[in-house]
This record gives C-alpha cells, structure tokens and sequence, in this order.
C-alpha cells in the first residue's frame, strides 16, 4: 500500500513540474508611420508560449503616403510574411488612381478597410490577420518592394497589435501544488509513525 501511495505521490509531483498553463498575451510594436521609401520592415516578437494554429490575431494600418499606385502604370506590391509563410500579396490605391488587387491571400487574413484620400492624397488600409503564434521569437515582415521615391510615394505602419493566448510551459509547480503535495507527505508521515 505504501509504495502505491508513493508512487502517486511521485506522479502527482511530475504532473505538476511538467503541466502547462495558457495566458494571454498582448504586444503592440512601435508605429512605423514613415513615409518610408520602399523596402521591408522585419518585427521580432518574442512570445512566451505557442498558441493553437489561428489562435492569434495581427491588426495593423497599412499607411500610404502621396501616390500609392495599386495595379496601375507603376504598380506598387505589398507583402505580408509571418514565420517564413507568405500571408499577404497585393495592392492598393491609396492615392495614385490605380486598382486594387489581389496575387495572393490566405483564409485568415481580412482586409477590414481600404480607403484613397485622393489622387496625390495617399490613403489607408486596415488589417486583421489570424495566425499562429510560435514559441519564442516570431517574424512578421512587411514589404512593399521597391518604390519611386520620396517624392512621388511612401508607406507606413501604424496602431500594430498582436494579441493571443498562449500555452507556457511550467517548469515550477504553482503554489497550491506545493501546499498539497506537502499536506500528502505530512500524512504519509504521521501514518508511519503511528504503525511504528
């Protein structure tokens, strides 16, 4: 009987050390607004635990600066990458007179809003993202290419904000654990020395 009790005991302990324990989790990078001249920014999030496939959400303003083409003479491309896996890919008229278009988009991606202020006015596009957050650190990689200056277009981020929840791994038992596991063996003490 006693070594069944110990046994339990023991498994009780090693279920405690190696349990998980989910949290949320909630991080907003720096605004971007730019006007940046083309190119890519590359985000580092580092997230205590993953989260279950689509379980997080990237929302993000997508600024445009002057004459942001979409599909036009000048076609301006943006793409959106997270961990390595393409996302995003296409354009939008936020101010140049273009089309907007799509080359590539996955399910978990919505494009809650896209607005032109006007020729040479610029404009915004808004979105929101379903993913999967990995544990440790995570890339999110906005790109839009090369573009035709400074003087004729550009681009920003702004208001980005990923949010989620997350399994940590834990490798301490939690408190009350402890105060059980504790109470276990002062029994299993107090028992023995009655028989002895």
């Amino acid at each position: 009987m006693k070594r069944k009790l110990w046994m339990f005991l023991a498994a009780l302990f090693g279920t405690a050390i190696t349990s998980a324990q989910a949290a949320p989790f909630s991080v907003n990078p720096p605004d971007l607004p730019g006007p940046l001249n083309g190119g890519s920014v590359s985000m580092m999030v580092a997230s205590p635990g993953a989260s279950a496939a689509g379980g997080a959400t990237l929302t993000f303003d997508l600024l445009g600066y002057l004459s942001v083409d979409g599909a036009n003479c000048c076609t301006d491309t943006f793409t959106l990458t997270i961990n390595g896996t393409p996302l995003f890919q296409g354009g939008f008229d936020m101010g140049g007179g273009g089309a907007n278009f799509i080359n590539f988009i996955d399910p978990g991606v919505t494009i809650v809003s896209t607005q032109s202020y006007g020729f040479f006015g610029g404009g915004l596009t808004q979105f929101s993202v379903a993913h999967t957050l990995l544990q440790g650190n995570n890339q999110y990689l906005f790109d839009y290419g090369a573009m035709q200056g400074l003087g004729d277009e550009g681009w920003g981020l702004r208001n980005v904000h990923i949010t989620g929840d997350v399994t940590i791994p834990n490798g301490v038992p939690e408190p009350a654990t402890l105060t059980l596991l504790g109470l276990g063996l002062a029994g299993l003490a107090a028992s023995r020395r009655r028989k002895q």
